[in-house]
Order: C-alpha cells, then structure tokens, then sequence
C-alpha cells in the first residue's frame, strides 16, 4: 500500500490485482495499492513483472484479477518506445514551450527534427518525454526513462521530475535517479511492499532481507533433505517386512481369500500415507523452488576465465579514413582506428552515431566512405537489448551446444556463478527481457570455443537491475580479451578499467 498522507485524495487505487505474463505465468497475486501525490520509484528485478504492471495501471491492459481505478487522467512513457515519431509530432504542435524543452533535452529544433528521416533510440525517447512533459498529466508513469538517454537527457529527466507537482510513478533501475526518490514501491515474487526513507537505506534493507530469505531457504532445503531420508528409510523398512510377511505366508499357507484380503487392506494404508508423506514433501520442495528463483544466490564460486591463444599481433578490428552520413548529416568522418585485445569505451551524446559505429566495426553495415576489415571469426558481439540473440532455443540448449560441461549439475553452478537466475534458464531467449538476454549471451559468449578474442558490446547495462548489471561488470571485468563497450553509464565504465575512450559528436 502507498500511502504517506491520508488527507491527501487518492488518484489511483488497486485492489487485489493478480497478473500473468503472455504465457500464462504467474506474476503477482493479491496486489493492493494506493497513490495519492507521491512520487514513487518502482523496483524490483527484471522479469518480475514490473512493466505489465505499470501498464495495468496505465489502463493499457487488463488484469487477470482485482480492478484498478483512476480518479485522474493517466500517461504512460512505455520502455518500448515507437519508432514513427509522426504522433508524437501531432502531439507537440500546439505546445507553446516546445523549442525550449527540445534544446534544454538536446535535441535539434523543431524544424530539423521534422525533416530528419531517422532517429536514434534515446532521440526518440527524448521526443516521447518532452511530449509527456507539455502535456501536463494528472498522473505521470514511466517505464525506463533512462534507457538510451546521454547525460544531458538524464539531467533534463531529473530536473523535470523534481519541479513536478503531480504523482508519478516511474521504473527505474538508474541509481542517480534513484537517489532522487524517498517513496519505493519494491515488487518481488516473495510479496511487494512499500519503503519510505533513501534508495542507500532501501539498499541496504534489500542485502539484509535477501541475507534472510538465503537462510530461510537453507533452511527448509535441509527439512527437505530430511524428509525425503525418512522417505527412503521407510520404504526399506516397509520392502523388508513385505519380503519378511511372505516368507511368514507361506509358512502358514493362509487361505488364498484371506491372503488377498490382508495385501488389499495393507497397499490400501500404505498408499495413503505414501501419498500423505508425498504431498507433505511436495509442499516443502514446491516452497524450496520458489525461494530458489527469487534468491539471488552467494556461494564461493570462482568465474571461469577464457583461456585465449596468445595474440598474433593482428589487428582484430580496423578502420580507416571511415565516415557514415545519414539524411545528410555527418556523423563520423575520416576516423581511423586500429583494435586489438584493448579496451576501448565509446560515448558520446544521443544521435552521435555509437551504434553506427559499431554496425561499421563489424561489417554489418557499410561506411559510407573508407573501409572495415573486422576478423569477425574472433569477435563476440552482443547488440543492445541482445536483439541479435532472439532465439527459440533455451540458454541451456546454447550452452549444451558450447560447452564441454553438459551435466546439470555443472550447468547450474556456471550459472551460479554468474547469478543468473535458474529458472530462467529453461525459457526460449526470445522470452526473456532485454536485460535477461543479455546476460545469458554474455555467459554463452564466455563459453564458446574457441572463445572470441574480442568483445563488441552495445549498451550492455540497457534494462538491467542491479544484480545482473552487477554479474556482467564482474565477468566484464575479468574479461581476458578485447573489449568495445559503447554505454551512458559512466559508473559501469569506471568499473570495467577501460583503456581508451572514444568520444563521438564533438
């Protein structure tokens, strides 16, 4: 529930929602919650269910259960952003500070925006906001804002948030932004809850609450252990006295009635409680499994490292006097770069031409001058939101096909130590998040043989909570190879000890 100030009307109210992912998945069961003029952060870790529901009170989508109602008209900015900026644009005609939001974001005027006939993901985001901005909603919900966004787009997004007078209620796993809110709504397949106080507070409530929940699952991991021994004990006892009763029997040689009377009654008992004994062990693995998906789970695992073939001294990737003009406009010119196993960092603000860049790099799109000698047999890469790692296949069924280790229990501990989660595994990587992908392409591209020589990631942070950006950093960080790294994240940069730094749109 969401509530600071019961004198203060309520704008949204959601009773006993229940929702279910496209699949059928439970989600969330039993959601009460009520906002009146706060400004709240939703959290929680990718895939639990924080777009769907953003939506469900968006009024976008229906949920499977429990009803939402609204006492003020509702905006969402969506994480997917459309790609045809033309409605947007019918939006903003009438907005009369127009020409200042679009300079204060970083945007061209009006006029250029009009006649460009393509935009960059954190341009087209940029447009969508400004547009939620001017249109002065009585209740603001943000999916992801900060995604694809320069520095000069987070700044803008902040500064516009903490001037705003009405609700909002914005996802976000951006820890700058973060530390902007004091009202947290956290969503966890455990349960959702509300936390008033700072995001280092919430922080540090989250690391004692998972310390708590792993020692809960221990704990009934070692009841569950328990009783499936006196499981087993009881059936050998049980197998014995069979075996000793029909030596009796015969002994005897009882009539052949009464002796099919005795075994009915006896399986009859027996099997109800084996079924009692069933249901009880049952319940308790159901739970051990339900703990083990939302646990983020510590063990003192060592990363495995790539073992790479010493360099031949050849450059990996190489460009030269390359330029790239879209619409007429320039975005790279004459650029000259020679990669080996480095690590080089590529930023620059939204619409410099990063992604191009890369696309260039890797032979996938051709320069418009100059030329891109890529030994693509030795790169790795990873597109953003890993949409060029859609697949029907599972991570598993990758993994099978990579790596020498195919035992389950050998790959759930390669997952372990990339804290990945275990039942994700199992699903098509065409279902998982962005963020979810892209981490499970990280870890294929850490198993394959022989391993790339050089990674080529583009924003590889892009809608990723804390624990996966967290995973990534530390495989990234003890990466033997090569490196290009194209983010906005500077935080993620400085952990990663880059190289060279490569700034576009100066």
């Amino acid at each position: 529930m969401i509530t600071t100030d019961k004198h203060t009307p309520v704008v949204l109210e959601a009773s006993g929602l229940a929702l279910d992912t496209a699949t059928g998945r439970p989600l969330l069961r039993g959601l009460n919650l009520s906002l009146t003029n706060e400004k709240v952060a939703l959290i929680g870790r990718n895939g639990v269910g924080k777009s769907t529901l953003l939506a469900v009170l968006a009024g976008l989508d229906r949920p499977h259960g429990g009803a939402v109602v609204s006492r003020s008209d509702r905006l969402l900015v969506p994480q997917a952003i459309p790609v045809d900026p033309a409605r947007v644009f019918e939006q903003l005609t009438a907005c009369a500070d127009l020409s200042d939001e679009l300079a204060a974001v970083g945007l061209d005027p009006e006029e250029a925006l009009r006649s460009a006939q393509g935009f960059s993901l954190g341009e087209l985001r940029k447009l969508h906001l400004v547009a939620a901005k001017l249109r002065l909603p009585g209740l603001l919900l943000l999916d992801e804002p900060t995604e694809d966004l320069d520095d000069t787009g987070i700044a803008w997004l902040m500064a516009w948030l903490a001037e705003r007078s009405g609700p909002s209620l914005v996802v976000s796993h951006n820890k700058p932004l973060l530390r902007t809110f004091e009202h947290f709504f956290v969503v966890q397949e455990s349960g959702c809850r509300y936390f008033h106080g700072s995001f280092d507070a919430l922080q540090r409530d989250l690391e004692d609450q998972s310390k708590e929940e792993q020692r809960r699952y221990l704990r009934n991991i070692n009841v569950l252990h328990e009783r499936e021994q006196h499981n087993a004990r009881v059936c050998r006892r049980r197998q014995r006295k069979k075996n000793l009763g029909r030596i009796h029997e015969t002994g005897r040689m009882p009539s052949r009635a009464m002796l099919n009377t005795k075994r009915s009654y006896a399986q009859v008992k027996q099997g109800r409680v084996a079924r009692i004994r069933r249901e009880r062990i049952g319940a308790v693995r159901d739970w051990a499994k339900a703990a083990r998906r939302a646990l983020s789970v510590n063990l003192p695992l060592v990363l495995g490292i790539p073992a790479l073939p010493s360099s031949d001294g050849v450059p990996l990737i190489e460009l030269r006097s390359v330029s790239a003009t879209i619409d007429g406009r320039t975005l790279f010119a004459d650029l000259d770069l020679t990669i080996t196993r480095e690590r080089l960092a590529i930023v620059g603000p939204n619409g410099s031409g990063k992604t191009t860049l890369l696309k260039v790099m890797l032979g996938q799109q051709d320069a418009t001058t100059g030329a891109s000698r890529p030994q693509r047999h030795r790169i790795g890469a990873i597109a953003q939101g890993a949409t060029d790692w859609m697949s029907e296949h599972s991570l598993l069924t990758h993994l099978h096909s990579l790596s020498n280790e195919t035992s389950p229990d050998a790959l759930a501990r390669l997952l372990i130590t990339h804290k990945f989660p275990l039942a994700l595994a199992e699903r098509p990587l065409r279902s998982l998040s962005p963020g979810e992908r892209t981490r499970a392409a990280v870890i294929c591209l850490f198993q394959r043989s022989p391993p790339p020589e050089l990674l080529v990631l583009d924003e590889p942070t892009y809608s990723l909570d804390f624990v996966g950006t967290a995973a990534v950093e530390n495989a990234l960080r003890v990466w033997p190879g090569g490196l290009v790294v194209v983010s906005h994240d500077g935080e993620f940069l400085r952990g990663l000890k880059m190289d060279r730094r490569l700034k576009l749109g100066d």
